[in-house]
């Protein structure tokens, strides 16, 4: 007689089952990873969107430092369904708190020395040209956040593994992890920001989202500084049925208009979406961008975060109308070398004369027809990661990586991945462009030190 076949119930759950339950868990005033949550209102003839913003619990206290203003972690979520935003905002959130949460526990801990004794001591720090990121105009000028990096100064290092090979170095703590606060003593090379972090359920998908977003930023600030030429895309067959969504939902108002933003020698698509209002509507223009290994997909979450920038952009556009009246905003020119935030930024390039620089930047392509780009990579995320750490190997790059997961993170059944690289770009603060950095030779050099438009 044969054993009986046990059956294991599988319970499938829809989406936005799934997405309020995670929030469930992560949003509480008192003890939640998000202590607020909230939405924007459309304008009547707005596309049916839905945009969504959170507010991180206080990692400010791990660092004894005062509560920063409301929106300042820039946690946003946005979709044409409910579930497109609100778990994009809980994924968010997750990257913001790990980046701190490793900080807190320790688990990456940090060497104090500088840099010349670091070398002394035989320890794989990076050479001191990796970290030439300003010209000395940019250094001299007043209030520019920045110092010089200086080889006898201490500064905080820590252990990192590499993608590429099976060493490790020692890089500056300052740059890989958002938490970390410099000493008094330690010179203020550049912004730590979240660029090459993701969060997912899948590990590989997390390394495979955190590695895209690496050359999406990449791409995106050596195209601005740059002199590459970007193209416009020409919706075809090949886009079709993001073209008819698009059809569907931006019809009356100003379509939105796609640009392939080609890398140098690292794979994948990033795609900049302009979206424009209409003649004397403001924001006048808003850019966004997208990533992957699929163009529709690129082309899809270019527009998902444009749907997000333009809203962020009404926010900032009329917060530097009430500065200008106070006396609080630089005016003309001064102004583009004090934005030391990325959202003043966005809110320049809503008004006429600031998307009249956008518009002027993005005019410098060629058409084509979707079809004649590059075709998709439809191998598994695995196969992607793979392709993707190669690239970085041919070329010469180093990359390095740290897995970022908190217990409270884990429980949740997610991981955070951080990837970092010293040879590409990182978002910088648009009034802080790192002209001097050796990866704008692969853009044509340095040449637009315009603010970039990017949040």
């Amino acid at each position: 007689m044969s054993e009986a076949t046990t059956l294991a119930p599988r319970v499938f759950r829809d989406e936005d089952e799934r997405a309020w339950s995670l929030q469930a868990r992560m949003h509480n005033r008192l003890c939640g990873l998000i202590t607020s949550m909230g939405g924007f209102n459309r304008h009547l003839r707005a596309p049916r969107l839905f945009v969504e913003g959170a507010e991180l619990t206080g990692v400010h206290l791990w660092q004894d430092r005062s509560a920063p203003k409301p929106g300042s972690y820039h946690i946003g979520g946005y979709g044409f369904v409910p579930f497109e935003s609100r778990i994009r905002v809980l994924g968010e959130t997750l990257e913001r708190y790990a980046g701190h949460a490793v900080v807190a526990e320790g688990r990456l801990p940090v060497t104090i020395a500088s840099h010349t004794e670091m070398v002394r001591r035989g320890e794989p720090v990076l050479e001191a040209e990796a970290f030439a990121f300003f010209e000395r105009t940019q250094l001299s000028r007043k209030d520019f956040l920045y110092q010089a990096f200086d080889p006898a100064a201490p500064m905080g290092w820590i252990r990192v593994p590499s993608l590429t090979d099976d060493t490790e170095a020692m890089v500056p703590a300052q740059q890989f992890l958002l938490g970390y606060l410099p000493a008094a003593e330690e010179p203020w090379l550049v912004s730590a920001v979240t660029t090459g972090t993701a969060a997912h359920t899948s590990p590989t998908a997390a390394l495979s989202g955190a590695l895209h977003e690496l050359v999406q930023i990449d791409t995106a600030v050596g195209h601005w500084h740059g002199t590459m030429t970007s193209v416009l895309i020409e919706p075809d067959h090949r886009l079709g049925a993001l073209q008819a969504f698009i059809n569907r939902h931006y019809q009356g108002t100003v379509a939105p208009e796609f640009h392939y933003l080609p890398n140098p020698d690292l794979p994948g698509f990033t795609v900049a979406c302009l979206l424009r209002s209409r003649a004397g509507v403001v924001p006048a223009v808003s850019v966004g961008l997208g990533s992957g290994s699929s163009l529709q997909r690129a082309v899809y979450r270019s527009l998902l975060e444009t749907v997000g920038v333009q809203a962020l952009a009404n926010w900032s556009f009329f917060q530097a109308q009430l500065d200008a009246a106070d006396g609080k905003l630089a005016a003309g020119e001064e102004r583009l070398d004090t934005m030391f935030d990325l959202e003043s930024n966005v809110g320049y390039y809503a008004s006429p004369e600031g998307a009249q620089k956008v518009e002027e930047r993005f005019a410098r392509s060629v058409r084509l027809p979707a079809n004649d780009l590059p075709a998709d990579d439809a191998r598994s995320s695995r196969e992607i990661v793979r392709e993707v750490v190669d690239a970085f190997r041919r070329t010469g790059k180093r990359l390095y990586w740290n897995d970022l997961t908190s217990p409270d993170i884990r429980d949740l059944g997610f991981t955070v991945m951080r990837v970092w690289s010293p040879d590409t770009l990182s978002l910088p603060l648009p009034s802080a462009p790192p002209a001097a950095h050796r990866r704008f030779a692969g853009y044509g050099g340095f040449v637009n030190p315009l603010p970039h438009p990017y949040p």
